[in-house]
């Protein structure tokens, strides 16, 4: 990422900060009830319980929050490019590591059963395939069991001048030249998809199987 993009998004992150405070809405959700929907299908990835976890674009940390609605004994790790996010995090999550690194530019070796990356990838900059690219194949190269990570889909009849949607077709394409493990969906209330990249195949499963955790009802 360009150092002017970088800037930009920091800019726009401390205005929000600033006008709304510790809000969803500062992150660029309308909702916490989007937000967490937005969680359940990237935890859907795989039972989590016991598994180490590295949240790329954590913000304040709220993933950590919800992951302990759902999973037993979940180590979880934030990462995020936003210092003022991050104090913010380590407030609310004390027993939780957060580090400030963009991981694709700078050094970052720590390793995680799954990364998961939520919104990070929805600002338009000055090349977002060259960087969304190089997310998924940092995000899976220091996974040990697979990657779940969302984006604004290309499948909207709107698009604001400072997103980015990105095809479904050329996301599942780009995540099958890393792995012949790969799921999309599309199938949930919100204008998005999420990708799932995993280390190795998944067993089929049943219609009537529990999802993972158990029953969210």
């Amino acid at each position: 990422m360009r150092k002017e993009d970088k800037e930009n998004i920091l800019r726009l992150y401390q205005g929000r900060y600033e006008e709304i405070g510790h809000d969803v809405r500062t992150l660029g959700w309308h909702a916490q009830e989007d937000q967490w929907l937005r969680f359940k299908v990237l935890c859907d990835i795989a039972d989590l319980s016991g598994a180490s976890v590295c949240d790329v674009g954590c913000g304040y940390g709220d993933l950590a929050t919800y992951l302990k609605t759902r999973f037993a004994n979940v180590s979880y790790t934030g990462v995020d490019i936003a210092p003022l996010f991050l104090e913010r995090a380590r407030e609310l999550h004390p027993e939780h590591e957060f580090f400030c690194v963009d991981i694709v530019e700078e050094e970052f070796d720590r390793r995680a059963d799954y990364f998961v990356l939520s919104g990070a990838m929805n600002f338009r900059v000055d090349d977002n395939m060259k960087l969304t690219t190089g997310m998924i194949r940092k995000m899976f190269e220091l996974s040990d069991k697979g990657v779940a990570i969302n984006f604004l889909s290309t499948y909207v009849n709107y698009e604001k001048p400072h997103n980015f949607h990105h095809s479904p077709e050329e996301m599942f394409a780009f995540a099958r030249t890393l792995t012949k493990w790969v799921a999309l969906r599309h199938d949930y209330p919100l204008w998005e998809f999420t990708l799932y990249l995993y280390k190795e195949p998944r067993e089929p499963r049943s219609v009537t199987e529990e999802q993972p955790g158990g029953s969210d009802d």
